[in-house]
């Protein structure tokens, strides 16, 4: 009796490894990774400090940013879809902190609003630099 049930649960072992197909696992790996690499290559590079920015209503404002070395953005919400893609860490810091120290730029998708901190002309006028 124990033979039989010894024999029947190798057959079934047997069985359940021929059911499985290697080669077809294999080659969707390997298409996942070749799409990932893919992916990895496309990143752009990020945009050159800003130069023209003022902080004058928004000193301390909080926003997030990425730590991924190829992003250039902050966010005001945590849970922005863009921010949420990031493969590295967040950060929450001051909004003059992610432009000054981190060389930040709004996101267009959770902080257009705040598009007007990097407009030349506004900030010319503060300064007392533009025409009057």
């Amino acid at each position: 009796m124990f033979k039989k049930t010894l024999a029947g649960m190798f057959g079934l072992l047997i069985s359940l490894a021929a059911c499985q197909s290697p080669d077809n696992a294999q080659t969707e790996q390997t298409e996942t990774q070749e799409t990932t690499a893919v992916a990895d290559t496309t990143q752009r590079t990020p945009r050159p400090k800003p130069e023209n920015y003022s902080f004058k209503g928004v000193e301390k404002k909080r926003v997030y940013i990425c730590m991924d070395p190829t992003d250039d953005l902050f966010h005001q919400k945590h849970d922005c879809p863009v921010l949420v893609s990031c493969a590295s860490t967040f950060r929450n810091l001051t909004l003059p902190r992610a432009v000054e120290a981190f060389d930040r730029y709004n996101c267009e998708t959770c902080s257009a609003d705040l598009a007007y901190v990097f407009d030349e002309s506004a900030v010319r006028m503060e300064t007392g630099l533009g025409d009057k």
